[in-house]
């Protein structure tokens, strides 16, 4: 590979001037930048992007730093993000921090000595303080997924209450009464908004929550779909649906009406939220509240860039949740049909 000084060389200039035509820093007359520009050419010389940005005190690296790598929803958003990023010359270092504060602290402390020129992050939302860290070192952050209201960043959201209401109201208009609803553990802020939107459908319909029917707590996502619904199905009066709020738990709820021998949808509709790329390829395919991820990806990446190229002011920007029917679910069968309240 050619090298500055043989391309200075090669056109008979001083290498300052080369580097003033790469840099695009201070004059070159039009016949010198010609020369220049036929010997790069010719030489088949490629400028160095990393020397280039340290000259500009950037990397040309964005930290993304989410909960659960191993998780399809967080590994479908950094696909999104790091093919965005790379698209424009960025590369990403992608950290998981799997919920845990310290180790989110961990990895935040590492991206700081990296000098990495902006962070994307989905917080564990354990702890404000991590984020604070960031802020202090005047590293531009776009948050994605989870809000925290009183940090000032520019954010990417979806209404998830929105989409809590509208994935249970679907359910509801099906004739279903007793809706069984699993979620994750309570600090989740989107979860939080799911739940809340649940509630606000069933009030609407004049329904009162069963609290053995709303359950929220392991990480283990899978598991925890799994054995609700084996907990649900011991029960007087099992649910007639499941809610699962997100499409992992869902899964989890298939596989266990799968074991009990329920025809789906007919004995048991099943419901997802996210719409991780499988969900249309199980079988029955998953109905579900969909979020934009791939999208998400994308516009976190474009505030990024765009913080780090014009130094814009906080904004947010809420994307909308879509419903998709799909085979999972369907109307409730007359002989399942009761008043009882959740």
């Amino acid at each position: 590979m050619a090298t500055m000084k043989e391309v200075a060389e090669y056109a008979e200039v001083s290498i300052a001037t080369v580097s003033r035509v790469i840099n695009d820093s201070g004059y070159v007359s039009p016949d010198l930048e010609a020369r220049v520009r036929e010997a790069m050419e010719s030489l088949n010389y490629q400028p160095s992007s990393l020397a280039r940005s340290l000259r500009r005190k950037e990397t040309l690296t964005i930290g993304v730093l989410i909960p659960q790598l191993d998780h399809p929803f967080f590994s479908t958003l950094c696909f999104a993000i790091e093919k965005s990023l790379f698209a424009e010359g960025y590369r990403a270092l992608i950290c998981s921090a799997e919920e845990d504060r310290d180790k989110e602290h961990a990895y935040i402390e590492m991206l700081i000595r990296q000098r990495v020129d902006g962070v994307i992050i989905v917080p564990t939302g354990h702890s404000i303080e991590n984020i604070r860290m960031l802020l202090s070192q005047h590293v531009p952050i776009i948050m994605v997924d989870r809000d925290m209201p009183e940090v000032d960043v520019s954010k990417v959201l979806t209404d998830n209450r929105q989409g809590g209401y509208v994935g249970t109201r679907y359910l509801l208009e099906q004739g279903h009464r007793n809706i069984g609803v699993i979620g994750t553990p309570s600090y989740s802020e989107p979860m939080h908004d799911r739940i809340r939107g649940v509630r606000a459908a069933l009030k609407e319909y004049g329904i009162a929550a069963r609290p053995d029917l709303l359950v929220t707590g392991t990480l283990q996502q899978f598991e925890m779909g799994y054995n609700t619904t084996r907990k649900f199905f011991q029960q007087t009066e099992p649910p007639s649906a499941i809610f699962a709020l997100t499409d992992v738990i869902a899964i989890g709820v298939m596989h266990a009406a799968a074991r009990a021998g329920l025809n789906l949808p007919g004995d048991l509709s099943i419901m997802g939220f996210d719409d991780i790329p499988m969900a249309s390829y199980i079988i029955p395919s998953l109905t579900t509240v969909a979020q934009p991820i791939y999208e998400m990806g994308e516009t976190a990446a474009e505030l990024m860039l765009r913080h780090i190229q014009q130094e814009i002011p906080a904004e947010t920007r809420n994307l909308k949740t879509t419903l998709h029917t799909r085979e999972s679910t369907a109307t409730l069968k007359p002989q399942h049909t009761d008043t009882n309240n959740l």
